[in-house]
């Protein structure tokens, strides 16, 4: 994360993409289409300084434990370039990344699959300094790995030295993963999920015991969770990712406090508070996540973000504009047609309007549907309840007949006019929002404060 400047760099990624699936497979071939790669990461910038502990969070298939394998070389960039302590690391000469696998190490999410059964607990945390060639005599290695056991609170050492992993708990098991990352001296830890396959009875320890290493052994952390409430225990910065995109980091207080992205608004509405109960609010998300072989163009989250942005002359409701922004993704994606009329709201009703009111429902929790749509159990929506502007109104009624003509593709293409957004037409660049850059078309990109309403032209320029 781009940290205060009061300390030296350690690790800088500056537009750092990861695609996987890249070249043409058979069936592309046979088809004659082009290939469809998986983007795991995509145009990802942030800064971690000396002796930070930087958090990384989001929903499973965001992209980041691609990106904490990036920053240790278990894979090479796409795109863009990743630096540690000043030097490139993609293109290293062979010394030079002997050295820097000395100075970074991760330790992997599952103890249970990360630990050779075969290799009792000396082999597997003495094997990095066999590989590495730090230290050459038997005894010398015997001592370190000792020290280092008793360090991650496997003491006695002398009882778990000759011990095999399934001789041994979860939480001894990840205890052994640590001290085989921490036995090189590393300078940088990538910690991938360290603590998910862990009882939660022991979970607290073996977090507390990282933050012990962070200051005896002059460790920088890059945390890598789902585990909201470990990122905010353990790290100074943060940044939340989704569908590869960095889409905001910060400071870990703020991030959460006051989150500026409405995808970490939804992220943090959607963890279960049991002291809120029945009054805690939900994710007001739509849908699912994307596939990342064809994410959305635009911002990434538009298809399900609550605070889409109408264009400069919208005169209706945000609330409407949303729902007609998903009535229009919903027609690209074939889901409105006339098949759909077969649960319409009203026997020999008109069915231009049937689809209507069906194609502007949400798939939300029930605290942000309209009466209607409760009433109907998700069905339909009573267009009296929604602030449209007559022209929108009139287009949509369009819409819905040439879709009753077969013709969706077409049906969603007339309605670019009058729904057209900066959110699906521009890709938002990172730009700064109180102690925060936010990747949202919301913000001025000043530090100003929110853009609740800019015109898309304006937009397409600044960005």
């Amino acid at each position: 994360m781009d940290g205060t400047g009061d300390r030296e760099p350690l690790v800088e990624v500056e537009n750092v993409s990861k695609l996987f699936d890249t070249t043409q497979g058979v069936v592309d071939t046979i088809l004659g289409r082009e290939p469809r790669p998986v983007r795991a990461v995509d145009d990802v910038s942030f800064t971690i300084e000396r002796g930070d502990i930087v958090g990384i969070a989001g929903e499973s298939g965001c992209g980041k434990t691609t990106l904490g394998k990036l920053l240790v070389k278990l894979y090479e960039p796409t795109e863009g370039t990743i630096r540690f302590d000043g030097e490139e690391i993609t293109g290293m000469s062979s010394q030079a990344e002997s050295e820097f696998r000395k100075r970074v190490q991760m330790i992997f999410q599952d103890p249970f699959e990360s630990l050779n059964p075969r290799m009792s607990v000396f082999d597997t945390v003495a094997e990095p300094l066999k590989i590495n060639g730090i230290v050459d005599d038997y005894q010398d290695r015997r001592e370190r790995v000792s020290r280092v056991l008793n360090d991650v609170g496997l003491a006695p050492a002398e009882v778990y030295l000759d011990a095999f992993p399934d001789e041994l708990s979860g939480g001894e098991r990840q205890r052994v993963a640590i001290a085989r990352a921490l036995v090189v001296d590393p300078e940088f830890v990538v910690c991938d999920e360290p603590v998910s396959m862990l009882d939660v009875s022991i979970r607290a320890g073996v977090l507390n015991l990282m933050k012990e290493l962070q200051d005896e052994y002059d460790l920088t952390y890059l945390f890598i969770s789902h585990d909201l409430s470990l990122i905010r225990y353990m790290c100074d910065r943060s940044g939340i990712m989704y569908l590869g995109d960095m889409v905001e980091q910060g400071p870990t207080d703020d991030v959460i406090d006051d989150p500026k992205h409405p995808y970490t608004e939804a992220l943090f509405d959607a963890v279960p508070d049991v002291e809120l109960g029945e009054d805690r609010r939900r994710a007001n998300a739509t849908g699912e996540v994307p596939s990342p072989r064809d994410p959305p163009p635009g911002c990434r989250y538009n298809p399900r973000c609550a605070h889409v942005i109408p264009p400069d002359d919208w005169t209706g409701s945000q609330e409407a504009f949303r729902r007609a922004h998903q009535f229009r993704l919903k027609l690209r994606r074939g889901d409105l047609d006339a098949g759909t009329l077969a649960d319409g709201s009203a026997e020999g009703g008109e069915p231009e309007r049937e689809l209507v009111e069906q194609g502007l429902t949400l798939d939300v929790p029930e605290e942000f549907q309209t009466q209607t749509e409760i009433e109907s159990g998700g069905h339909r929506v009573s267009l009296r309840e929604l602030d449209l502007p007559a022209n929108v109104r009139d287009a949509l009624f369009g819409a819905a007949g040439t879709v009753l003509d077969g013709d969706p593709g077409a049906a969603a293409d007339g309605l670019e006019d009058v729904l057209g957004t900066v959110c699906e037409h521009e890709h938002p660049d990172p730009r700064p929002a109180d102690s925060r850059l936010v990747s949202c078309h919301l913000y001025d990109g000043d530090g100003s404060g929110p853009n609740t309403n800019p015109p898309v032209d304006a937009m397409a320029t600044e960005d």
